[in-house]
């Protein structure tokens, strides 16, 4: 069963961000409890998109400063909650293998229908395939015309070497051809 998906990218710029927060909305408007966590602890975004504050956030939470549910915000659009990163603190990967986000990602299942977990790009950072490696599985964003394709396959590669579940691929701004299917 799919509770926990994480969103990740090969390189930056992929659109992942996007992808997760429309993810959210989507699931939300279907009328799923849905928690969106912003995981991209080095260039956070969510917080942005849905115009919230970015102080008490899931790095409170990593670092002892908060409790779970003082991290989660209820959003305009109804059934939607967003847990923002917070302060870009010096040790991402560190904080996002700890025990304390093992801990919030087994409140948060017990609390939500779902979770999207917007995390960093996977050929940058470990990040993604550390908290993938937490979750139910993983959608991959590929910009077409701007990913190389030796970069997707090791992106690829890198996640299913460490038993990251796979769960697709979204190709964002591809062209396509007029006229044709």
């Amino acid at each position: 069963q799919l509770k926990v998906i994480v969103v990740t990218s090969a390189v930056p710029s992929e659109g992942k961000t996007s992808t997760a927060a429309n993810l959210a909305v989507v699931l939300a408007q279907l009328g799923k409890r849905v928690l969106l966590v912003d995981g991209d602890l080095r260039k956070p975004r969510q917080h942005e998109v849905f115009r919230a504050r970015n102080k008490v956030a899931l790095v409170s939470y990593l670092t002892h400063g908060a409790e779970a549910d003082k991290i989660i915000f209820r959003c305009d659009i109804e059934n939607l909650f967003l847990t923002p990163s917070g302060p870009i603190p010096p040790n991402p990967s560190e904080l996002l293998s700890s025990e304390r986000m093992t801990e919030f990602l087994k409140f948060v299942r017990s609390q939500f229908d779902l979770v999207i977990i917007d995390s960093a790009p996977t050929l940058a950072v470990t990040d993604g395939i550390l908290v993938g490696a937490q979750s139910d599985g993983v959608v991959l964003c590929l910009r077409a015309g701007y990913v190389q394709r030796r970069d997707a396959k090791t992106c690829r590669d890198r996640l299913l070497q460490a038993e990251v579940k796979l769960l697709g691929v979204v190709l964002n701004r591809h062209q396509g051809i007029e006229g044709r299917y």
